[in-house]
C-alpha cells in the first residue's frame, strides 16, 4: 500500500468552492454515498484533506493511501463519476497548478522519515 501527501495551491477566492466539496462529501454531505463508492473504485483506502492557511496564501492538502496514487489520479481524470467529476472541478478551479491528465500529475520526493523503535 502506497501512502502520499500531496500539496496544492489555493488560488485567491477558490476557499469557498473547496469547502463546499468538503461539505458535500462530509458523513452527512449529499454526496457521502456516491463519495464512497468513487473512493472504493479508485482503490482509495483512506484519505483526508485540510486546508493549510499562510502567510503566503492557502493550500489543500491532501492525504491518500492507495495501491497506485498516479493511476488513481489518473482515473479521476478520465472518470465520468458525479463525485469525480466534481473533484477535479474544484482541483481545476483552486489549484490549476496540477494537470491530472498528465502521466505522472504528482511528482514527490520523501527527503526522510522517522519511525519508532
Amino acid at each position: 500500500m502506497a501512502v502520499v501527501a500531496f500539496a496544492l495551491p489555493i488560488m485567491p477566492g477558490q476557499e469557498d468552492q473547496v469547502r463546499s466539496m468538503g461539505e458535500a462529501v462530509s458523513v452527512s454531505g449529499e454526496l457521502r454515498e456516491e463519495y464512497e463508492e468513487s473512493r472504493k473504485r479508485l482503490g482509495i483506502i483512506e484519505e483526508k484533506v485540510w486546508i493549510q492557511r499562510t502567510p503566503i496564501g492557502h493550500s489543500i492538502i491532501v492525504y491518500w493511501e492507495t495501491e497506485d496514487p498516479q493511476r488513481t489520479l489518473r482515473e479521476i481524470a478520465n472518470s465520468q463519476d458525479e463525485v469525480d467529476k466534481k473533484f477535479r472541478q474544484a482541483i481545476e478551479n483552486a489549484a490549476p497548478a496540477i494537470d491530472l491528465s498528465k502521466e505522472n500529475p504528482l511528482s514527490n520526493e520523501l527527503l526522510f522519515e522517522w519511525l519508532p523503535r
